[in-house]
C-alpha cells in the first residue's frame, strides 16, 4: 500500500494520497485530509481490481451529458417510440438536473429529491415520474456497462405510488358502434345542423372514414396498426382476415408519422367479422398491394389526430352521450364484445395481441361476471334443474297465492 503523506505552506495542515497499483502499474489516486480515509479507498479499489469490480474513478468525473450522448446513440435494440420516450425524459426532466453533475458524483439521495419535485414541484403524475425514473435507470445502467461507475445508484429509488386510480376502459353496446358510426359520417353542430358537404339533391354527403369506427371496434385492432395497414396485408386463408405487421405513430412533439414495429415485436392475423368484409373490400378496391388501406386524403397514413378532427369526434361522442370516450376505448369495445358472446379468452388475446391469455383475464376480467350467473343456470345442481330450488317467477308467485287463497276458503 501506498499513502504519501505532504505536508501544506502553514507547517501543520496534512493531507495523504493514495495511490492504487495493479501489476506493477498505477491506475488511481486519490488525496484526502484523514489517513484512514486514504487507507480505506485504497483498500476498496484493490478489493475491486481483485474481484474484477474496479471502475477507473477519472471515467466517473465525465459529466452526465457526455454520457446521455452516447447512450442516446446506442439505443439501436429499442423500438424508436422508446427512444423517443427517453429522449424527452432526458431533455425535459433528467437533463435539466444533472447534464452537468459528474457521473459518478450522483448519489441516491439525489435521485429522491428529484424524483419528488417532479411529483410535488412539476405537477407530474405518479406514473409519469415513474416513466422518468425507469429513462433515468436506463441511462445509470448505461453507465455501469461503459465503466463509468460501479453500481446504478438509480435502482435502490422507489419508484412513486398513488394518485389516481388507472382509468378503466369504457365499451360500446353494438348498437352504439352503430350509431357513433353514424355521428361521425355525417356530423353536426350542436343545434343538429349537418356540418357535411350536400351532394347534387341536397342529401348530406357520408365522411367514408367513418368505416374505421367499426374496424376498430369490431377488430380489436391499435390506431397504429390500423394507420400501418397496406392492401397487401388482406388475408383469405383459413378465412378472411388482416395480417398486422406494422404500425404507424406519431411523434407528440412534432407530429411526424414514423413506422413501427408491433408490440412484442410479433406479427398476428386477426379475423374478420361479416360486418367489416365490405368495409374491407371497399377500401382495397383498385389499389397496389404496398398501398395504405386507409390513407390520409392527401396522400401517406392516416393520423389520428387528423381523423378526429375530420370526424368531429367530440360533437359525434355529445350525439350518443359518451363524452370522455377515447379512440383507444374501441378496442376494449372490440374485447367487450367477442367476449360478452362467449369467445374464449386464448381467442380474444391473439385478436388483441396481448402478451398471455393472463394479460388478457386482468385487463378484461370484470367482464365474465356477466357469464357467472349464466353458467350457474346451465350448470344447475345434482337435480339438475337450471334454477335454484326456491327461486319462482313472478307468475309461480302469483298462482302459488291464488292456489293458496282457494285452499283457505274451502277450508
Amino acid at each position: 500500500m501506498v499513502i504519501q503523506t505532504r505536508t501544506l505552506s502553514d507547517g501543520k495542515t496534512k493531507r495523504y494520497k493514495a495511490r492504487v497499483k495493479w501489476h506493477g502499474r498505477e491506475v488511481a489516486s486519490q488525496v484526502f485530509t484523514r489517513k484512514n480515509e486514504a487507507k480505506d479507498w485504497h483498500d476498496d479499489q484493490v478489493r475491486k481490481l481483485k474481484m474484477g469490480q474496479w471502475v477507473d474513478p477519472k471515467r466517473g468525473k465525465v459529466a452526465l451529458d457526455v454520457v446521455a450522448t452516447e447512450w442516446l446513440k446506442a439505443g439501436g435494440r429499442l423500438k424508436e417510440s422508446s427512444r423517443r420516450e427517453d429522449a424527452r425524459a432526458w431533455r425535459n426532466h433528467i437533463e435539466p438536473k444533472f447534464g452537468r453533475a459528474p457521473v459518478a458524483s450522483i448519489t441516491t439521495a439525489d435521485v429522491e429529491r428529484w424524483l419528488g419535485e417532479l411529483v410535488t414541484k412539476k405537477a407530474l403524475k405518479p406514473s409519469t415520474a415513474k416513466r422518468q425514473l425507469a429513462t433515468f435507470r436506463s441511462l445509470l445502467d448505461f453507465a455501469v456497462k461503459d465503466r463509468r461507475i460501479n453500481g446504478n445508484v438509480a435502482m435502490e429509488v422507489e419508484a412513486p405510488t398513488g394518485g389516481k386510480s388507472k382509468r378503466e376502459g369504457q365499451y360500446l353496446t353494438k348498437a352504439e358502434i352503430e350509431a357513433l358510426t353514424e355521428a361521425c359520417a355525417i356530423p353536426r353542430d350542436d343545434e343538429g345542423k349537418v356540418l357535411s358537404r350536400l351532394d347534387e339533391n341536397g342529401e348530406p354527403i357520408p365522411n367514408p372514414y367513418a368505416d374505421v369506427v367499426k374496424v376498430l371496434a369490431l377488430g380489436g385492432l391499435r390506431w397504429g396498426e390500423v394507420a400501418g395497414l397496406q392492401v397487401r396485408d388482406l388475408v383469405s386463408v383459413p378465412g378472411r382476415g388482416l395480417r398486422l405487421q406494422r404500425a404507424v405513430l406519431s411523434d407528440s412533439d412534432t407530429g411526424r408519422l414514423y413506422d413501427e414495429t408491433l408490440k412484442g415485436h410479433q406479427a398476428r392475423t386477426v379475423p374478420l367479422v361479416a360486418d367489416l368484409v365490405p368495409i374491407i373490400d371497399r377500401w382495397a378496391e383498385g389499389k397496389k398491394p404496398g398501398d395504405w388501406l386507409f390513407p390520409a386524403p392527401k396522400g401517406g397514413p392516416l393520423a389520428e389526430r387528423n381523423w378526429k378532427r375530420s370526424m368531429r369526434w367530440g360533437s359525434a361522442l355529445k350525439r350518443i352521450d359518451r363524452a370522455g370516450f377515447r379512440v383507444h376505448d374501441l378496442r376494449h369495445t372490440c374485447a367487450s364484445i367477442w367476449l360478452g358472446d362467449g369467445a374464449d379468452t386464448k381467442v380474444v388475446q391473439r385478436i388483441l395481441g396481448h402478451a398471455s391469455a393472463t394479460m388478457t383475464v386482468d385487463l378484461y376480467g370484470h367482464l365474465y361476471d356477466q357469464n357467472l350467473w349464466t353458467a350457474a343456470k346451465k350448470v344447475g345442481g345434482l337435480s339438475g334443474a337450471s334454477e335454484p330450488a326456491n327461486a319462482k317467477s313472478e307468475t309461480d308467485l302469483d298462482a302459488s297465492s291464488d292456489e293458496e287463497g282457494e285452499a283457505e276458503n274451502h277450508a
